[in-house]
């Protein structure tokens, strides 16, 4: 999955130079460049945000679903592993609050003694994914299992329990680098010791309402509090809108959200509006040697346009990017696993740009 997100953002190194956008960039070309998307056979529709650099652009193309209505920028979307960007912020706000220690081992939160490594592994390692732990979301069976029967409900116990006893640690923590939805479960069950409350409680408490993020929330665990379409989520052929969401919703994975949404959470995040210590930023951005310094806390780092950008991506087409130098926020989704976000997020570049432009 790292590799995939990687290239997602790595990507976007090919765009040129640029510190203020050119007199050519405008809506007109993202336009064209999202209905260009949404031509595509495989591709149901897009959503795309650009805001900085000149720029404010929040429009979508193609379908809701096959042989549906159309696709509405407003239309709310799975996001998958973009969650794991807002779960490592929630546990950073709690640090901020001194309810948890991200130094601290995870011992200290939870009863570990199932966990292989378990009193070794600290709550840091979880989120920049050090700690070793299997990834059960890599397992050819479980993938089987999850598509044998979508409408199964899983636990998050079940899943923990896949990822820690059906296949072993990569390595001791600390040693080594390997994206892991494991570690975010556990990383999910930690906030909930801390704070006292369900996640999607502290998901709300400490991200969205600072953010005014009022159209994300918890699949599952609860309902939407302005409920908008959810649109289909295509895996290759299948459609996945109508699978239980419970495969992929504790940490890791699992909220619903907007494009909207998601540009607030990258601008509050860089700009200053969710952290209230000067040093939780950088501590949230400080990458990870064993990642060749690609990843953070739940973050993605690349370079686009010469300057650091930081973003994450989700296995249904979700994604969001921003780049703190230039103030610019790419954010949204294609609606099928199979695409390259990368792509999308490049072109956007280029338009913003100026270095791609469209026909009149």
């Amino acid at each position: 999955m790292f590799t995939r997100i990687a290239a997602l953002l790595a990507a976007c190194v090919t765009a040129l130079h640029i510190l203020t956008a050119p007199a050519s960039a405008s809506p007109y070309g993202l336009r064209c460049l999202i209905d260009t998307w949404a031509a595509r056979p495989e591709i149901p529709g897009v959503s795309l945000e650009v805001r900085g650099l000149g720029v404010r652009f929040r429009e979508a193309a193609g379908l809701f679903a096959e042989n549906g209505r159309r696709l509405r920028p407003t239309d709310a979307f799975r996001t998958a592993s973009v969650t794991k960007s807002i779960t490592a912020a929630t546990l950073l706000r709690l640090a901020e609050q001194r309810k948890v220690r991200l130094d601290a081992p995870v011992s200290t939160y939870l009863d570990m003694a199932k966990v292989p490594n378990g009193a070794d592994m600290t709550v840091r390692q979880l989120l920049d994914h050090t700690a070793g732990l299997y990834d059960y979301v890599t397992d050819p069976a479980w993938r089987e299992a999850v598509i044998a029967d979508p409408q199964r409900t899983w636990t998050p116990d079940e899943l923990l329990e896949w990822g820690l006893t059906r296949g072993r640690p990569y390595f001791k923590p600390g040693e080594g680098y390997h994206y892991s939805d494991t570690g975010y479960i556990l990383a999910g069950r930690v906030i909930e010791k801390v704070y006292g409350k369900a996640l999607h409680h502290a998901y709300r408490d400490l991200v969205f309402r600072p953010l005014g993020m009022r159209d994300t929330y918890l699949e599952h665990w609860e309902r939407p509090r302005a409920p908008r379409p959810l649109s289909h989520a295509y895996f290759g052929e299948i459609d996945t809108r109508d699978w239980n969401p419970t495969f992929d919703t504790f940490g890791g994975g699992g909220l619903v959200s907007t494009s909207a949404d998601l540009t607030r959470f990258a601008r509050g995040l860089f700009e200053g509006r969710l952290f209230g210590h000067a040093d939780t930023l950088p501590t949230m951005l400080k990458a990870t040697p064993q990642s060749g310094g690609r990843y953070s806390l739940g973050l993605v780092k690349t370079r686009l346009g010469g300057e650091e950008a930081w973003g994450h991506s989700g296995f249904f087409g979700a994604f969001f990017l921003y780049v703190p130098a230039q103030g610019l926020s790419i954010a949204g989704t294609v609606n099928q696993s199979d695409a390259d976000q990368g792509e999308l997020v490049t072109q956007a570049y280029g338009h913003v740009a100026g270095t791609l432009s469209c026909p009149r």
